[in-house]
């Protein structure tokens, strides 16, 4: 009787652990579609009142809060400051907490001199 619940248990097995790697599969790619349209939310709202001047992105966490990374310009408190309230407006309609890290924005390079002129010519040629 125990040699063949055996027999039973380990012919089953190879079946449990595709259905449980199936659903570790499914698991993941629902919070990743969550993380998407959390990200979406806080875009939108933030192109709606301000136009398009930072692009969030949301990452899921395991235990703790799901966090939102926003390249903000750091020199322009009044446009973080708006940001910041705007992102925790929409975030606050979600049951999950979520933390909000502000990163410096990368400014764009702006040529100078020699190195100017030498772009301005090779665009023309």
């Amino acid at each position: 009787m125990l040699t063949a619940i055996a027999v039973f248990l380990l012919t089953l097995s190879p079946i449990l652990v595709v259905v449980t790697l199936l659903e570790l599969a499914a698991w993941r790619e629902r919070r990743r579609e969550v993380a998407v349209a959390r990200q979406i939310a806080v875009t939108d709202a933030i192109a709606w009142e301000m136009g398009a001047i930072v692009a969030p992105e949301v990452k899921p966490a395991l235990w703790g809060p799901w966090e939102l990374r926003i390249a903000v310009p750091l020199s322009r408190p009044l446009v973080v400051g708006r940001v910041v309230a705007i992102a925790d407006r929409v975030l606050a309609r979600i049951p999950d907490r979520h933390e909000i890290v502000l990163v410096p924005q990368e400014q764009p390079v702006r040529l100078t001199g020699p190195a100017r002129m030498a772009t301005a010519t090779a665009r023309a040629a």
